[in-house]
């Protein structure tokens, strides 16, 4: 018998569930396979948690499937921890393909082309996501951080700065880059060296600004950081 959802109905699901439910949610995915890989036994209560993200605009029905993409499991995440679940035990439910997800759809929502896992060999780096715009580009990195761990967001800093660099050395078509690094932690955007690190929740705006913020911010060129 298929589960006929009614996305309205559902007007508050408990933290605790939702993060567990981020564990649940693959690209296709039963209602029981749901509550298998979620740990949410009762399946009334499954179809009440993914009730509550399919009215938020969170997954789709697609016949007796559910369908969740990387950027659907990180808007779950953030409900999540903005519903006070703990910000480093719900990221262990993530991995980095879904981040990579999130930004490459942020990134060519709002007109740049992107790409994935972008490689140099000598010396060997890799940029997570890297958005380009004529010859604008951003150069994202997405890391699990354990709170306050400052010294280790500077040396990371340091390092996304680096690999911007190698970017626009390599990449004759891009002018400038900025380095950024996305975090699921951060409550508010901060930076580290010039380098911004970007809350998730906190992508969109950062990305629609960003040229906005260039004078702020450590952009890479041709002749070096401006």
């Amino acid at each position: 018998m298929l589960l006929k959802y009614r996305c309205a109905r559902q007007a508050y699901v408990h933290p605790a569930l939702l993060a567990r439910a981020v564990a649940g949610m693959a690209e296709q995915v039963t209602v029981d396979e749901f509550c298998s890989a979620s740990g949410i036994a009762a399946r009334s209560v499954a179809k009440g948690v993914t009730e509550f993200l399919l009215a938020r605009g969170i997954g789709r029905v697609d016949g007796a499937t559910l369908c969740f993409s990387c950027s659907d499991r990180v808007k779950a995440a953030m409900l999540a921890i903005g519903a006070g679940c703990d910000p480093e035990h719900v990221s262990q439910t993530l991995s980095w393909k879904d981040f990579e997800g999130l930004a490459s759809q942020v990134l060519s929502s709002l007109g740049y082309r992107t790409y994935t896992n972008v490689r140099f060999t000598k010396p060997r780096m890799e940029i997570d996501v890297v958005g380009v715009d004529g010859g604008f580009a951003v150069a994202l990195d997405c890391k699990h951080w354990k709170k306050g761990n400052l010294s280790a967001i500077s040396a990371y800093c340091a390092k996304q700065a680096a690999r911007a660099q190698e970017l626009v050395r390599r990449e004759n078509t891009i002018t400038q880059a900025v380095p950024a690094v996305l975090t699921l932690h951060a409550e508010r955007a901060m930076s580290a060296g010039g380098v911004p690190v970007i809350p998730v929740s906190r992508l969109g705006s950062f990305l629609a600004d960003v040229r906005r913020f260039l004078p702020e911010v450590n952009v890479v060129t041709r002749q070096g950081p401006a």
